[in-house]
This record gives structure tokens, sequence and C-alpha cells, in this order.
């Protein structure tokens, strides 16, 4: 009779072993991501909600060792250059000292922030003329009313990253159904200088991080988008060790 309970006793072991193993692993995950979380949000000065997901089979266990794996993080409310963006980051071979084999992440400036960027920059486009900022799927919109008569307007500006930031082109103007070039536009009733008042703006996002290279920029449902690569690192720096201590 003790024959035959013997292969049921050692499935109940091992699966009350691999239940303990799963729940330890669950809650040294759980501390992991949120002294990762505090790191994070440390070295950015988030001013919103910061989170971190480790991924990978037994990923809190693995934490243990020194070697935390890809971890993703996402950042809201982080300012630069008096622009508050949300940044999303994946770094890739995570060590628990704050060091990445490299990684990707985008920082997205909310429509109502990039205008009242531009606008507190002196852009005419957003501020004196009115226009509001936002996106299609042709790019960056720019649209209002201009002029006496209040002629509908909607400009169309091209994206470009630059080594800090990004460069804004307006590009076209439909107006009553017409799609021009914006070089064209200053003799429409109404319009005069509109032209000039639409150059070229840059948003500056000020000195990135060493190893920090944006890479592009596009529109979103959720605002203006930067791309941008990590290059691989180790954290040695006194604020990153401070940060990871958090």
């Amino acid at each position: 009779m003790k024959l035959r309970r013997t292969p049921a006793l050692v499935t109940a072991g091992i699966t009350a072993a691999l239940a303990g193993v799963f729940v330890a692993d669950v809650a040294v995950e759980h501390t992991a991501q949120e002294r990762i979380a505090r790191a994070a949000g440390c070295r950015l000065q988030a001013r919103g909600p910061v989170t971190a997901e480790l991924s990978g089979t037994f990923a809190g266990l693995r934490a243990l060792t020194g070697q935390v794996g890809s971890v993703h993080l996402a950042a809201e409310g982080v300012r630069r250059a008096d622009t508050d963006m949300d940044i999303k980051a994946d770094l890739y071979d995570v060590t628990r000292d704050g060091g990445i084999s490299g990684g990707r992440a985008t920082a997205t400036i909310p429509y109502e922030a990039l205008q009242k960027r531009l606008a507190d920059s002196g852009d005419a486009a957003a501020g004196a003329e009115g226009l509001t900022v936002g996106g299609d799927a042709k790019g960056l919109t720019l649209t209002g009313t201009v002029g006496g008569l209040g002629l509908p307007v909607t400009v169309h500006a091209s994206t470009s990253a630059t080594a800090t930031g990004v460069t804004i082109t307006p590009t076209t103007v439909t107006v009553l159904g017409r799609e021009l070039p914006i070089a064209t536009v200053s003799g429409l009733p109404g319009a005069a200088g509109l032209a000039e008042r639409l150059a070229p703006r840059t948003v500056d996002v000020g000195e990135l991080p060493e190893g920090v290279s944006l890479t592009g920029v596009r529109t979103t449902g959720a605002g203006l988008t930067l791309d941008a690569s990590l290059a691989k690192s180790s954290s040695s720096d006194t604020d990153g060790n401070h940060c990871m201590s958090a």
C-alpha cells in the first residue's frame, strides 16, 4: 500500500516545491521591479508614475544572481528643457548595478505640452495665430483660423530629429479645400505674412545622457514621439549608484 502511494507523494512533493519556487520568484520579481522603478524615477526625476517590468522565466530569481535580464520601463511626467514628456524604454541584459548591453526608448511629447512649448518660445504659429498643434496620417498639423475673415486652415509640417531635439518645418497649407506650398500662401486674402510666421522651429530637449542617441521622430495618437537608441553601458557614476540604492 505504501508503494502504491509513493508516486502520488512524489508528485505532490514536486508540485509543492514548484509552487514554492513560483511564489518565491514572484515575490523577488515584485521587489526587483519596485527597486528598478524607484531608481528610474530618481534618475529621470519623473513627476508621474514609473513602472518596471521584468521579462523571461524566473526573472525574479535570476535577479538574485545580479543578472536581471530585459526590463521594460515606463515613466510619466519627465521634464526636460521646460518640456513635459512620457518615456518608455526596453533595456537589454540589465545587471543589478544598472549596466545594460543596449536598448531602445521613446520620448513622447503630448500635443498640449508641445503647444505650450511653442507658444512659450514665441512661436507665432502656435501662439499669436491661435493654431492648435495635433497630428494626422500625414504628420504634424497646425489647425485653426487666420486673418480678419477667419479662414480655416490646416498646416502640415515635416519633422526631423536633431542631436538634441526635433525640427518642425511647415510644408503646406490647406485652405478652402486647396493644398498649397507654404511659400505661396502670402497672397491669399487675410494670410499676408503667414509664410514668414510659419518658419521652421526647433524644439530642444537638452543635452542627452551619454550613450543615448535620437534616431527619428514621428506623430502618434499620444503626441510627437522621439525614438532613441541606448548604447552599452555600466553604472559607475555617483548619481546612478545613489539612485540604484534607493
